[in-house]
Protein backbone atom coordinates (compact mmCIF):
# COMPACT_ATOMS: atom_id res chain seq x y z
CA UNK A 1 0.00 0.00 0.00
CA UNK A 2 1.36 3.44 -0.89
CA UNK A 3 0.67 6.38 1.95
CA UNK A 4 0.12 10.06 0.34
CA UNK A 5 0.23 12.30 2.71
CA UNK A 6 -1.12 15.86 2.07
CA UNK A 7 -2.64 18.69 4.29
CA UNK A 8 -5.96 17.63 5.62
CA UNK A 9 -8.78 18.29 7.75
CA UNK A 10 -10.31 14.09 7.54
CA UNK A 11 -8.81 11.53 5.90
CA UNK A 12 -10.78 8.72 4.28
CA UNK A 13 -9.42 5.60 1.60
CA UNK A 14 -9.75 5.48 -2.02
CA UNK A 15 -8.40 3.13 -3.78
CA UNK A 16 -6.61 1.09 -1.27
CA UNK A 17 -3.94 3.80 -0.76
CA UNK A 18 -4.50 6.35 2.77
CA UNK A 19 -5.78 9.87 0.56
CA UNK A 20 -6.77 13.11 1.75
CA UNK A 21 -10.35 14.10 1.38
CA UNK A 22 -10.74 17.75 3.11
CA UNK A 23 -7.65 19.82 2.05
CA UNK A 24 -4.80 19.78 -0.31
CA UNK A 25 -1.31 21.69 0.22
CA UNK A 26 -1.16 22.30 -3.57
CA UNK A 27 -1.94 25.41 -5.30
CA UNK A 28 -2.80 26.22 -8.68
CA UNK A 29 -2.82 30.15 -9.61
CA UNK A 30 -4.74 30.71 -12.66
CA UNK A 31 -3.89 33.74 -14.87
CA UNK A 32 -5.78 35.28 -17.51
CA UNK A 33 -3.65 35.98 -20.28
CA UNK A 34 -5.57 39.32 -21.30
CA UNK A 35 -8.55 40.76 -19.46
CA UNK A 36 -10.83 38.66 -21.68
CA UNK A 37 -9.86 35.51 -20.35
CA UNK A 38 -10.60 37.09 -16.55
CA UNK A 39 -14.11 35.26 -16.55
CA UNK A 40 -12.42 31.58 -18.07
CA UNK A 41 -9.57 31.84 -15.32
CA UNK A 42 -12.08 32.50 -12.17
CA UNK A 43 -13.96 29.36 -13.78
CA UNK A 44 -10.69 27.35 -13.71
CA UNK A 45 -9.92 28.74 -10.31
CA UNK A 46 -13.59 27.58 -8.86
CA UNK A 47 -13.00 24.02 -9.77
CA UNK A 48 -10.07 24.11 -8.75
CA UNK A 49 -11.33 25.14 -5.41
CA UNK A 50 -14.36 22.67 -5.33
CA UNK A 51 -12.12 20.14 -6.61
CA UNK A 52 -8.26 19.92 -5.78
CA UNK A 53 -7.82 18.32 -3.18
CA UNK A 54 -9.59 15.41 -4.18
CA UNK A 55 -8.03 15.75 -7.97
CA UNK A 56 -4.55 15.48 -6.63
CA UNK A 57 -5.87 12.44 -3.80
CA UNK A 58 -7.30 10.64 -6.56
CA UNK A 59 -4.21 11.37 -8.74
CA UNK A 60 -1.38 10.15 -5.97
CA UNK A 61 -3.93 6.94 -4.94
CA UNK A 62 -4.07 5.47 -8.80
CA UNK A 63 -0.53 6.05 -9.59
CA UNK A 64 0.54 5.27 -5.95
CA UNK A 65 3.44 8.80 -6.37
CA UNK A 66 2.87 11.70 -4.41
CA UNK A 67 2.52 15.14 -6.47
CA UNK A 68 5.62 16.78 -6.81
CA UNK A 69 4.76 20.09 -7.13
CA UNK A 70 3.23 22.48 -4.59
CA UNK A 71 2.73 25.93 -6.44
CA UNK A 72 2.09 26.10 -10.01
CA UNK A 73 0.87 28.53 -12.46
CA UNK A 74 -1.76 28.22 -15.30
CA UNK A 75 -2.19 30.54 -17.58
CA UNK A 76 -5.85 30.71 -19.19
CA UNK A 77 -5.98 32.06 -22.82
CA UNK A 78 -6.94 31.32 -26.65
CA UNK A 79 -4.48 28.99 -27.20
CA UNK A 80 -4.09 25.00 -27.57
CA UNK A 81 -3.88 23.78 -23.55
CA UNK A 82 -0.73 21.86 -22.41
CA UNK A 83 0.79 20.76 -19.74
CA UNK A 84 4.02 24.07 -19.28
CA UNK A 85 7.41 22.54 -18.11
CA UNK A 86 9.95 22.44 -15.01
CA UNK A 87 10.14 25.84 -15.31
CA UNK A 88 6.91 27.09 -17.78
CA UNK A 89 3.67 27.44 -16.53
CA UNK A 90 0.62 25.29 -17.42
CA UNK A 91 -1.90 26.65 -20.27
CA UNK A 92 -5.60 25.95 -20.63
CA UNK A 93 -7.87 27.14 -23.62
CA UNK A 94 -10.20 29.48 -22.18
CA UNK A 95 -12.90 28.97 -24.58
CA UNK A 96 -13.82 25.18 -23.41
CA UNK A 97 -17.09 23.99 -21.71
CA UNK A 98 -17.15 23.78 -18.11
CA UNK A 99 -16.44 20.31 -18.26
CA UNK A 100 -13.46 19.85 -21.17
CA UNK A 101 -12.66 22.55 -18.26
CA UNK A 102 -12.49 20.11 -15.50
CA UNK A 103 -11.51 17.18 -17.27
CA UNK A 104 -8.42 19.33 -19.03
CA UNK A 105 -7.23 20.76 -16.11
CA UNK A 106 -6.91 17.43 -14.97
CA UNK A 107 -5.38 16.05 -18.04
CA UNK A 108 -2.53 18.51 -17.65
CA UNK A 109 -1.72 18.28 -14.28
CA UNK A 110 -1.67 14.28 -14.92
CA UNK A 111 1.42 14.90 -17.37
CA UNK A 112 3.02 17.29 -14.78
CA UNK A 113 2.66 14.80 -12.54
CA UNK A 114 3.93 11.97 -14.25
CA UNK A 115 7.35 14.09 -15.05
CA UNK A 116 8.72 11.89 -12.29
CA UNK A 117 8.52 8.63 -14.36
CA UNK A 118 11.50 9.96 -16.30
CA UNK A 119 11.90 6.34 -17.74
CA UNK A 120 9.30 5.25 -19.59
CA UNK A 121 7.89 1.19 -21.16
CA UNK A 122 9.16 0.63 -24.65
CA UNK A 123 6.45 1.37 -27.41
CA UNK A 124 4.39 3.42 -24.36
CA UNK A 125 4.06 6.93 -24.70
CA UNK A 126 3.69 9.62 -22.77
CA UNK A 127 -0.40 9.89 -23.44
CA UNK A 128 -0.53 6.65 -23.48
CA UNK A 129 1.15 6.16 -19.63
CA UNK A 130 -0.88 9.13 -18.73
CA UNK A 131 -4.09 7.35 -20.24
CA UNK A 132 -3.46 4.03 -17.90
CA UNK A 133 -5.02 6.14 -14.97
CA UNK A 134 -6.54 9.07 -16.00
CA UNK A 135 -9.75 8.24 -17.05
CA UNK A 136 -9.69 6.49 -13.42
CA UNK A 137 -9.15 9.80 -11.90
CA UNK A 138 -11.68 11.35 -13.68
CA UNK A 139 -14.35 8.61 -12.03
CA UNK A 140 -12.85 9.06 -8.40
CA UNK A 141 -13.91 13.05 -9.04
CA UNK A 142 -16.81 13.26 -11.09
CA UNK A 143 -18.03 9.81 -11.72
CA UNK A 144 -17.83 6.92 -14.54
CA UNK A 145 -20.59 8.73 -17.03
CA UNK A 146 -17.98 11.50 -16.71
CA UNK A 147 -14.82 9.99 -17.23
CA UNK A 148 -17.11 7.64 -20.04
CA UNK A 149 -17.80 11.28 -21.80
CA UNK A 150 -14.20 12.92 -21.66
CA UNK A 151 -13.03 9.88 -23.29
CA UNK A 152 -15.35 9.92 -26.02
CA UNK A 153 -14.58 13.71 -26.38
CA UNK A 154 -10.83 13.20 -25.91
CA UNK A 155 -10.83 10.67 -28.54
CA UNK A 156 -12.02 13.00 -31.18
CA UNK A 157 -9.31 15.37 -31.35
CA UNK A 158 -7.50 15.92 -34.19
CA UNK A 159 -4.50 17.10 -33.92
CA UNK A 160 -1.17 15.39 -35.28
CA UNK A 161 -1.11 12.95 -31.93
CA UNK A 162 -3.47 10.16 -32.60
CA UNK A 163 -5.55 10.59 -29.37
CA UNK A 164 -8.24 7.98 -30.15
CA UNK A 165 -5.50 5.30 -30.82
CA UNK A 166 -4.38 5.94 -27.39
CA UNK A 167 -7.47 5.81 -25.95
CA UNK A 168 -8.14 2.57 -27.27
CA UNK A 169 -4.80 0.92 -26.57
CA UNK A 170 -5.63 1.90 -22.42
CA UNK A 171 -9.14 0.71 -22.93
CA UNK A 172 -8.87 -2.18 -24.20
CA UNK A 173 -6.40 -3.20 -21.34
CA UNK A 174 -8.73 -4.66 -17.96
CA UNK A 175 -7.85 -3.66 -14.44
CA UNK A 176 -4.69 -6.85 -14.15
CA UNK A 177 -3.37 -5.29 -17.07
CA UNK A 178 -2.82 -2.08 -16.24
CA UNK A 179 -1.63 -2.74 -12.99
CA UNK A 180 1.25 -4.74 -14.64
CA UNK A 181 2.01 -1.97 -16.67
CA UNK A 182 2.01 0.05 -14.05
CA UNK A 183 3.74 -2.11 -11.67
CA UNK A 184 6.63 -2.30 -14.18
CA UNK A 185 6.64 1.56 -14.95
CA UNK A 186 7.28 1.99 -11.59
CA UNK A 187 9.80 -0.75 -10.37
CA UNK A 188 11.71 0.72 -13.50
CA UNK A 189 11.61 4.15 -12.15
CA UNK A 190 12.62 3.10 -8.85
CA UNK A 191 9.84 3.56 -7.38
CA UNK A 192 8.81 -0.14 -6.40
CA UNK A 193 6.32 -2.32 -8.16
CA UNK A 194 3.13 -2.84 -6.59
CA UNK A 195 0.49 -0.28 -7.33
CA UNK A 196 -1.91 -3.52 -7.65
CA UNK A 197 -4.81 -1.56 -5.23
CA UNK A 198 -5.31 1.43 -7.44
CA UNK A 199 -6.85 -0.61 -10.47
Amino acid sequence: MCRIRVKTAGIGLVAGALVAIAGHTQEVRFIAATAAHGYAARTYQAIWDEYGNRIIAALEARTCLRFQEIDLLAIVADATSNSGGPEYPMRLRASYAPEVKQSTLVHELGHRHLWQLAERLDDVDGHKTLFLVLDLVWEDVWGKQFAESRVRDESEWRSSYDYAAAWSWARSLGPDARARLWGELLALNGFGDSCNDSF
